[in-house]
């Protein structure tokens, strides 16, 4: 090489040198559901409507009200496209749909 080279330190020639290595913990997320948030108790407490849509080609309000069980509509969304989530004027983040048992529920993706 020309007066540079590359070399890696065994972890001897670290205590050796006496530099300290950093422990890095295991990458696993903080918080794997929002009720183990620290503030749970008081955002439990929050009313906020929180709204997202879909876009839909020439979907009427009569569509909706004419909607029959089983029937299915196109959306002009990708499937696998998030939607925006809004509180307010706000966009809090994306989110997706998801049918659990017999209930359509968002969960909450990415938050922006």
């Amino acid at each position: 090489m020309t007066g540079t080279e590359l070399a890696t330190l065994s972890a001897e020639a670290v205590r050796e040198t006496g530099l300290d290595l950093i422990q890095v913990p295991p990458q696993t997320p903080w918080m794997m559901r929002i009720e183990e948030h620290p503030s749970w108790e008081t955002l439990a407490q929050l009313r906020v409507t929180i709204r997202t849509g879909v876009l839909m080609n020439r979907f009427k309000v009569r569509d909706l009200l004419n909607m029959k069980e089983g029937q299915v509509f196109e959306s002009l969304s990708q499937a696998t496209e998030d939607v925006p989530v809004s509180a307010g004027q706000v966009q809090l983040g994306w989110g997706e749909f998801e049918v659990l048992e017999q209930r359509m529920a968002l969960r909450i993706t990415r938050l922006g």
